[in-house]
């Protein structure tokens, strides 16, 4: 049987915004965009305050990623030389029970209330159904993505869309100027040792087991581990470690700093990326040893706090775990979810 096809507009209908100069124009987004993502990013962030920064760097990465591709899976919304709203949709390339699209968008404060974000809504919820009816038409399709807790305005835009509420996340941080932080070992003669590029692959694997079970897991690709992990711009090898069983990887950590986020700030954050433990090593304290290792040698090359990202409702007490090291929440995310 044809798959249904879905017309995705290049050009979606916007109201002509008053207070520019020409009606906004439609278009995919290309590589040599990235710098105006920047500028408008730096924008949603000074109204939004997220404490995300990216410079024009980071989003040529996030715009080179793989599975995506710009003229089809993008659109920016341009009032003459100023970007002012864009959109992206991810549909990942596999799938088990649940085939994901993971979607995105933005608009500038002084172009909000005006359409654009409910044209740009519109825009996903249409793309990310056509991505998951020519990928996996027979599984149950979902469109995903993280909103800001205090942005009621952007999350009432998804839920006029159909997009309910399913999870909240944490961001957190915890210090690391201060006191000096114990060491801890795990049990059963393991050991923590740095990250090194022999074990890449294996620690993906243990990554994609070490989630399997976890609400909105997809397992991560090769080509897509290497860009978004251990072989993106801001992947730091000397605070990413791995806890071995003679050979074998038990549980790992990986470490991220953004360049961007320290100009912005003027402090060096250590982002705890990815931290997890193949489950016949849980109970361990792999994850205790791995975190406290990290946190030690992040104290002894001038980071100044470190900070993460977690499920607040994971199966595996990782948000106790934290707590229990220090850190403490400063953003609440909301995951909102749409059927396909």
């Amino acid at each position: 049987m044809a798959r249904p096809e879905i017309e995705v507009p290049a050009a979606p209908p916007t109201p002509n915004v008053p207070f520019m100069h020409t009606t906004p124009a439609w278009r995919p987004l290309a590589l040599d965009d990235a710098p105006a993502l920047a500028e408008l990013f730096a924008a949603v962030e000074a109204a939004d305050v997220t404490d995300e920064h990216y410079d024009a760097e980071d989003l040529a990465e996030e715009l080179g990623a793989p599975h995506v591709e710009l003229a089809h899976d993008s659109v920016g919304v341009w009032s003459g030389d100023e970007l002012i709203g864009y959109a992206k949709a991810m549909a990942l390339p596999d799938a088990t029970d649940v085939h994901r699209v993971y979607v995105e968008g933005a608009v500038r404060p002084d172009a909000r209330d005006r359409g654009v974000g409910t044209d740009l809504v519109n825009w996903l919820v249409t793309r990310a159904t056509q991505q998951h009816l020519d990928r996996f038409p027979d599984l149950p399709g979902e469109a995903h993505i993280q909103l800001h807790a205090p942005n009621t305005a952007k999350r009432e835009l998804y839920e006029a869309a159909g997009f309910e509420a399913r999870r909240w996340f944490f961001d957190m941080r915890r210090p690391l100027d201060g006191d000096a932080i114990p060491a801890t070992t795990p049990a059963g003669g393991l050991r923590v040792v740095p990250f090194t590029e022999a074990y890449d692959d294996a620690t993906r694997l243990a990554h994609n087991e070490a989630f399997r079970d976890h609400w909105g897991h997809t397992p991560t690709t090769p080509d897509r581990w290497r860009h978004t992990t251990t072989g993106a711009r801001s992947f730091r090898p000397d605070v990413s470690y791995l806890a071995l069983d003679g050979d074998e990887v038990a549980g790992y950590l990986v470490g991220h700093e953004y360049d961007a986020e320290t100009a912005m700030t003027g402090i060096r954050e250590c982002w705890i990326d990815r931290l997890g433990t193949r489950p016949a090593w849980r109970g361990t304290g792999v994850a205790t040893a791995l975190l406290t290792t990290c946190l030690r040698s992040g104290q002894k090359q001038g980071y100044r706090r470190a900070g993460l990202n977690v499920d607040s409702a994971n199966a595996t007490g990782a948000l106790g775990l934290y707590e229990r090291c220090g850190f403490r929440t400063r953003h609440t995310w909301i995951g909102y979810v749409r059927a396909l």
